[in-house]
């Protein structure tokens, strides 16, 4: 807009150095059609600056002219116009209502979560919900709703073969390197140290007290030369059995190290012998977790360990991968349905229909709220903003146009 505006100030300056330049010549027919031209260019940049600026402000500061500082004066006015026409024009409840029922959103949904840009989305979606949910979490009340459903419930339960087999695939597919990890954790911290030598070195130690019991007098005798001879040394194997174990142990954290990779496979295989069985020890675990102090404190201590694991970025990953997989997948499964789709679209759509009849006066509150944030200058401010080049154009217009209007004037006074 200032750039605008300069350029509109410079031409009413032009028209009027040129009204003076050609005063002393406005005699001959040269010096009078520029002063006509100029003299009317100044008549026009004169009137439409006052126009422009009894929009906003009064001109040169006189109050005492009627119908100035328009926008100021007639703010509320303004605002309830402005609201009027963004609720029952630009953003009336009819366009919105044609608009979400025209709009597929299955469809459009599907297709954005297909990109790489809207699976990220939905994975900082998620997260921020399972974050959100997590700080509200009371372990002890969760425990408490648990214990309590089991209660109620118990009877009606029976946790199926069935159940038990997806669970088992699913903490295989969803943990299994997690628990590799888990226990691998565990094993280096447990082959760590003077305890685990002592314990490897007895295991040799009878072993070979074994090997020789079993033989004849060659390998007993065999077995008391070396230990005396020192040729057997069980504190030095131990040693160096258990820091080979230690380091195998840490090579086995390498995703692509094979032996890891034989236990994922293995982990992979491995299935519940008996599932019925296992179903009426779970059933048996549950009703002895809701019926005893015990059950509650280990329900707390069980969502209190899940918080901490959840609530940790890297820990919730896996997590976080499945549930986005899982809903794509989901999606995707309706959108290959076309009559569950399309009863699950129009289902949406009502609901949101519904949502927008009974808030549509929002949209005019919240531009309500924000002009009315706005002071008289604000405002001002704000429409200049927007407009202002528009309106200097209108100076430059008028300009351009009382010089026309100046050279025809003149050129017909001089013919008649």
């Amino acid at each position: 807009m200032n750039r605008m505006k300069k350029v509109a100030t410079a031409m009413f300056a032009l028209a009027l150095a040129g009204a003076l330049a050609a005063w002393p010549y406005r005699a001959s027919f040269g010096g009078g059609l520029l002063f006509a031209a100029c003299e009317a260019a100044l008549v026009g940049a004169l009137a439409d600056w006052f126009a422009v600026v009894a929009l906003f402000r009064y001109p040169l500061g006189l109050k005492f002219i009627p119908h100035t500082a328009i926008i100021p004066n007639n703010r509320d006015r303004i605002i309830e116009g402005i609201i009027s026409i963004v609720e029952t024009e630009w953003l009336s409840l009819d366009f919105i209502k044609a608009k979400i029922y025209d709009y597929q959103i299955i469809d459009g949904l599907a297709g954005a979560l297909e990109t790489a840009r809207g699976r990220r989305e939905l994975e900082r979606l998620a997260e921020a919900l399972l974050n959100n949910a997590l700080q509200e979490l009371n372990p002890q009340d969760v425990a408490h709703f648990v214990q309590t459903g089991l209660k109620d419930n118990l009877g009606g339960i029976r946790v199926s073969s069935e159940l038990i087999g997806h669970l088992e695939d699913s903490l295989k597919n969803l943990y299994g390197d997690q628990l590799i990890q888990l226990l691998l954790n565990w094993a280096i911290g447990a082959t760590r140290g003077d305890e685990f030598e002592r314990a490897v070195k007895r295991t040799i130690s009878r072993t070979a007290d074994d090997y020789s019991n079993q033989g004849n007098f060659l390998r007993r005798l065999s077995k008391g030369l070396g230990e005396s001879l020192d040729i057997l040394n069980y504190d030095q194997a131990a040693r160096a059995l258990s820091q080979r174990i230690n380091r195998l142990l840490i090579e086995m954290q390498d995703p692509e190290n094979r032996y890891h990779i034989k236990v994922k496979n293995e982990l992979q295989k491995l299935q519940i012998a008996d599932a019925e069985s296992t179903s009426l020890i779970l059933h048996s675990m549950l009703k002895n977790i809701a019926e005893s102090e015990v059950g509650f404190e280990t329900i707390t201590e069980m969502f209190t360990i899940l918080k901490n694991q959840l609530g940790d970025e890297e820990q919730n990953l896996p997590f976080i991968h499945y549930l986005t997989d899982m809903l794509i997948k989901q999606i995707n499964l309706i959108r290959q349905d076309e009559e569950r789709k399309t009863l699950l679209e129009n289902r949406i759509k009502d609901e949101l229909a519904n949502l927008l009849e009974r808030y549509h006066g929002v949209i005019g509150q919240i531009v309500k709220e924000k002009l009315e944030s706005l002071d008289n200058e604000g405002l001002v401010i704000s429409l200049e903003a927007k407009v202002g080049n528009d309106l200097q154009w209108i100076r430059i217009n008028g300009t351009v146009i009382g010089a026309l209007v100046g050279i025809m004037q003149y050129l017909i006074l001089r013919l008649i």
